[in-house]
C-alpha cells in the first residue's frame, strides 16, 4: 500500500467529544455506533467524521460590517425573492435579474465586500446574446417564437461569488471488473487506493442561483484570476455570498467522491466494464479562496414562465433551462408512434412474404387445395403451438439465474418494447429542457502532482452469457 493517509481516519483521533464540538450549536458530540455518525446531544444534528475533518480545515468567512473603503458601493435588494446585488453608486437597476420582478430598492452597503480574487469579463454583451441564441438553436423542441428582442435586452453581467477549493484526497475504491470471454464473463473483485490532488474546484456561494446551472457553464480558467480590484466592477453587478464554505461541505464531499470514482477508472483498465461499489474519500490539505467569476444572466420570460440562461463571461459557454414547444412535442410523439407502427408492418410483411413464398412453393407440388391448407396448418400452427408449450415449461440455469426458454427467446423483443415505451413516456412528460453536466474530474486534476495507484484484483467467478 502507499504511504498516503488512510481514507477512513483512526476513530481514536476523531470520535472523542474533546476533539470536536457541534458546528451548529457548539454542543457535545457523541459517536453513535448504530448509524456510524457523530450526534449532538443538544440540537440532535449528525455529522460524519470525514465531514467534521473538512469543517475543521475550512477558514471562517470574513463577513463583518462594511468599511470606509466600501463607501462607494450600494446594495440592490429584490423585495420579491430577496436577492441582493452589489453595485457602484452610478449603477442602477429597474428589475431583478433572478426573478424578473421590478420590486427592487437601493440602499447603502451594509456588509463588507472583500473578495480575494476576480476573473474579469472577456465576453461582451453582444457576444453573450449571440452565445445565447446559438445555444438555444442547438436544442430540440424550442418554440419558434421563443426568441424575443425585448427579452434579450435584459441580459445582465454579474460577478458571482465562488469558493474555489484545492485539496488533496485520499481515495479508496472497491468494485467489480468484468472481462468478456468466449461464452462467459470473468468477474474480478477490484481494489484501488491512491492519493490525488484537485485544484480550483468552484462552488458558487449564492443561494439564489441553481448549483447545476453554474456547474454546467464550467470550467473557468483560474489562471486568469486577478487580485480583487473594485475597478473591474464598473458597469457590472456583483453578488455577495450568502452561503459560507461550512455550509457547502456536503457539496464538496459529494463532488470529490464523484471525482475520486472517475479518477479510479484510470487505474482500473484492462476490463470490458467496471462497476464501482464502495468509495471512501478523505479531503485534506484544503485551501479555499473567495473569488468573483463573470457570468451573463438572462431571466427569460416565455408564456408566463421564467427560464434562466447563463453564459460564462470568460469562455462564452452557455447553458440553462429552455421551454419545450407543445406542438413540436406532440409532433414528435406522433412520429414516435408512426415508427412503432411501421416496425410492426415490416414484421407482418416479412411473415406474410414467408407465407406467400410457402404458398407458391406448395402449389407447384400439390394438386389439391385441401391438402395445401392442411399442410400450411401443419407447417405453421403445429410448430408454433409446440414451441409455445415447450418454451414455457422448460427452464434453463444460466449463470445461476433460472429462466424459461420463452423468456430467453423473447428477451430481445421485450427489451426493445420496454425501451420504446420508456422513451415515449419521457417525451410525453417533458415540459422543459434541463441543463448539462458538470465538468469531469480531469479538468481539475493536478497533473503536476504525481498520483500513484495501488491497485489489485481478485478473481471471483465466471458467468455464462445468455445468447439473445
Amino acid at each position: 500500500m502507499n504511504d498516503h493517509p488512510s481514507v477512513v481516519p483512526d476513530n481514536s483521533d476523531i470520535i472523542t467529544s474533546q476533539t470536536h464540538k457541534c458546528p451548529s450549536c457548539g454542543g457535545k458530540l457523541i459517536f453513535n455506533p448504530g448509524i456510524g455518525l457523530m450526534s449532538c446531544s443538544f440540537c440532535e444534528n449528525t455529522y460524519s467524521p470525514v465531514k467534521l475533518e473538512v469543517l475543521e480545515q475550512i477558514r471562517p468567512a470574513d463577513d463583518g460590517n462594511a468599511g470606509e473603503e466600501e463607501a462607494d458601493k450600494n446594495e440592490i435588494v429584490c423585495d420579491n425573492c430577496g436577492a441582493v446585488l452589489i453595485t457602484d453608486n452610478d449603477t442602477v437597476s429597474t428589475f431583478c435579474t433572478f426573478c424578473g420582478s421590478p420590486a427592487v430598492i437601493t440602499r447603502r452597503l451594509s456588509r463588507q465586500f472583500r473578495p480575494d480574487y476576480i476573473i474579469p469579463f472577456k465576453i461582451t454583451r453582444e457576444e453573450a446574446e449571440e452565445k445565447f441564441v446559438e445555444f438555444a438553436k442547438t436544442r430540440r423542441y424550442v418554440p419558434r417564437d421563443y426568441y424575443n428582442k425585448y427579452n434579450l435586452e435584459k441580459i445582465t453581467g454579474i460577478y458571482v461569488p465562488f469558493w474555489t477549493v484545492s485539496s488533496r484526497c485520499a481515495v479508496s475504491i472497491r468494485g467489480d471488473g468484468f472481462k468478456n470471454k468466449l461464452g462467459h464473463t470473468d468477474k474480478y473483485v477490484l481494489m484501488s487506493d491512491f492519493d490525488v490532488k484537485y485544484n480550483n474546484v468552484p462552488f458558487d456561494g449564492s443561494a439564489e442561483i441553481a448549483d447545476e446551472l453554474m456547474e454546467a457553464i464550467e470550467p473557468f480558467d483560474a489562471s486568469e484570476k486577478e487580485p480583487f480590484n473594485a475597478s473591474f466592477l464598473q458597469g457590472f453587478y456583483a453578488q455577495k455570498f450568502n452561503l459560507t464554505p461550512d455550509k457547502l461541505t456536503d457539496r464538496i464531499l459529494t463532488r470529490m467522491e464523484r471525482y475520486g470514482k472517475e479518477t479510479a477508472l484510470i487505474s482500473l483498465n484492462g476490463y470490458d466494464s467496471v462497476s464501482i461499489g464502495a468509495c471512501g474519500v478523505r479531503p485534506y490539505d484544503i485551501d479555499q479562496t473567495y473569488s468573483l467569476y463573470p457570468v451573463w444572466f438572462l431571466n427569460y420570460k416565455y408564456k408566463g414562465d421564467n427560464y434562466r440562461i447563463a453564459v460564462n463571461g470568460q469562455t462564452g459557454k452557455a447553458d440553462g433551462y429552455l421551454p419545450v414547444s407543445r406542438f413540436k412535442r406532440i409532433l414528435r410523439l406522433i412520429l414516435h408512434r408512426v415508427v412503432d407502427v411501421l416496425a410492426w408492418i415490416l414484421v407482418l410483411a416479412a411473415f406474410g412474404g414467408f407465407l406467400f413464398g410457402l404458398y407458391e412453393l406448395l402449389t407447384d407440388l400439390l394438386h389439391s387445395r385441401y391438402e395445401f391448407v392442411i399442410l400450411i396448418i401443419a407447417c405453421v400452427a403445429v410448430p408454433t403451438v409446440g414451441m409455445s408449450l415447450f418454451s414455457k415449461s422448460v427452464s434453463l440455469d444460466i449463470g445461476g439465474k433460472v429462466e424459461t426458454v420463452s423468456e430467453i427467446l423473447t428477451r430481445p423483443v421485450t427489451r426493445l418494447l420496454n425501451s420504446r415505451r420508456d422513451s415515449y413516456d419521457r417525451l410525453k412528460d417533458e415540459t422543459n429542457m434541463l441543463v448539462g453536466k458538470r465538468p469531469p474530474a480531469y479538468v481539475y486534476y493536478d497533473s503536476k502532482t504525481k498520483t500513484e495507484f495501488d491497485s489489485a484484483e481478485l478473481f471471483s467467478n465466471s458467468e455464462f452469457i445468455a445468447k439473445g
